[in-house]
């Protein structure tokens, strides 16, 4: 085979050896790679991890660290046939109360804040509170389910305590469709000052809201047809207005007396001495009834054989008499009587009408200022029959009463016991808690 030959007189031109130029290039491509790619690619990857570790530390943040557990609860149980105890199951979102239930013939020092509670608001006559749910708690209560509109069972359950505590409570009121003693108190009251003339039968119907509705006008209080504490303060008072204002009767004009004359001297002077005399009896009769300090029973033929009436003498020792007749009567809201029982401004109510003392219906602050009679203002000075007056510890209004009866001691209807009974005035409750008194004789 021939070997083709280049054309004479021409040579092949090489301006670069192959060798070196292998070398150029491979610097070249290392210059490329070392300033433009391998930057690149080591800002990608860093880049790249830092937003991995970010991840994994935000990760490692919001996981919780896990509950340690016992590995022997995830094996199988050995017992075919057993049934695991299902735990019962918890209603989500139910608040327990802090107060439990509480009824009559409980005896919690739980009783002392609820009793304490409804005396602030006006349901329970002050007194110094007891452990013991009592019938007069009771009613209270019953007294505030009636101004909330529940059933009036006088059970104190967590809810209505829960109400009760709270500052939504409403304080003591009557209204249209009420009923009960205090309903029937406030007619006798309204009556004898002229704005009742219905039947008193413990129901605030259209008439006594009416007869309300007046009383409110006349005495300048909010006319709202509804009888609160500030109407029962004002209603049971000497302030309060009647409805005809009374005449002023005018002072008669004295006479001039005649001379007597000589003849008749004589008969006069006897008639004197006989006057005298009879007087002298009496005034005897009138301190020896005093002196025995007793109350007489009397069966009272006007009503049922079960009511006695109680007599007794004008005076200390006669009101302290019908106070100690009535000790052990029961503790009952708005009475006044021995039959029914009595409230602590009912007692004194009764005892000194019994003793012949002319007074209206008051409560315990209507009677502490009744202004004729002398007022005392320390207990060091108190003497027997003074009608004592007391406050309690959330309050500086007067909100019970009572009788002295001497030695320390005084006679009252007492909320918190039940009953009419006497307590000491030299206890610290009673002490920080008196007012002050009256001497009505």
């Amino acid at each position: 085979m021939s070997i083709p030959q280049l054309p004479s007189g021409k040579k092949k031109k090489r301006t670069v050896h192959s060798s070196l130029r292998t070398w150029i290039l491979t610097i070249v491509g290392g210059g490329i790679i070392a300033f433009f790619i391998i930057p690149f690619a080591v800002d990608r990857f860093s880049g790249a991890n830092s937003v991995a570790q970010e991840a994994d530390r935000v990760i490692r943040e919001v996981t919780p660290t896990p509950i340690p557990f016992n590995a022997e609860a995830l094996a199988p149980e050995s017992c075919v046939d057993c049934t695991p105890a299902s735990s019962p199951e918890q209603t989500a979102g139910v608040l327990v109360s802090e107060y439990t239930i509480l009824q009559e013939n409980d005896d919690y020092p739980t009783v002392v804040r609820l009793q304490t509670r409804l005396m602030e608001l006006g349901y329970l006559d002050s007194d110094e509170p007891s452990t013991v749910y009592n019938s007069a708690t009771t009613v209270a209560v019953s007294l505030f389910q009636r101004t909330i509109d529940e059933t009036m069972d006088g059970i104190a359950t967590s809810e209505l305590q829960e109400y009760l505590f709270s500052n939504d409570a409403k304080p003591y009121e009557i209204k249209l469709g009420d009923s009960g003693t205090d309903v029937e108190s406030m007619q006798s009251r309204l009556n004898e000052l002229g704005y009742y003339d219905g039947k008193i039968n413990g129901y605030f119907g259209v008439a006594t809201e009416d007869s309300l509705e007046a009383f409110q006008t006349k005495n300048k209080l909010s006319v709202d047809s509804v009888f609160n504490v500030d109407d029962r303060d004002l209603l049971y008072s000497p302030e309060a207005k009647p409805k005809i204002d009374p005449t002023p009767t005018p002072s008669p004009t004295p006479k001039p007396t005649k001379k007597p004359s000589t003849s008749t001297s004589s008969s006069s002077t006897s008639s004197s001495s006989t006057s005298s005399s009879t007087s002298s009896s009496s005034t005897s009769s009138s301190s020896s009834s005093s002196s025995s300090a007793t109350a007489t029973a009397v069966p009272d033929t006007s009503s049922s054989s079960s009511d006695v009436s109680y007599t007794a003498s004008y005076s200390a020792d006669g009101l302290i008499s019908v106070a100690k007749a009535m000790l052990g009567k029961p503790y009952s809201w708005s009475e006044e009587s021995p039959s029914k029982g009595f409230d602590c401004s009912g007692l004194v109510y009764f005892c000194l009408r019994t003793c012949g003392v002319s007074t209206s219906r008051y409560s315990a602050a209507g009677f502490s200022s009744v202004s004729k009679w002398t007022e005392i203002t320390s207990i060091s000075d108190l003497q027997k029959g003074d009608l004592l007056f007391f406050k309690n510890d959330t309050s500086s209004s007067v909100s019970h009463t009572g009788i002295y009866a001497g030695g320390g001691s005084f006679i009252h209807a007492s909320s918190s016991a039940g009953k009419v009974i006497t307590s000491s005035i030299t206890t610290s409750y009673w002490t920080r808690n008196f007012v002050n008194a009256r001497r009505v004789f």
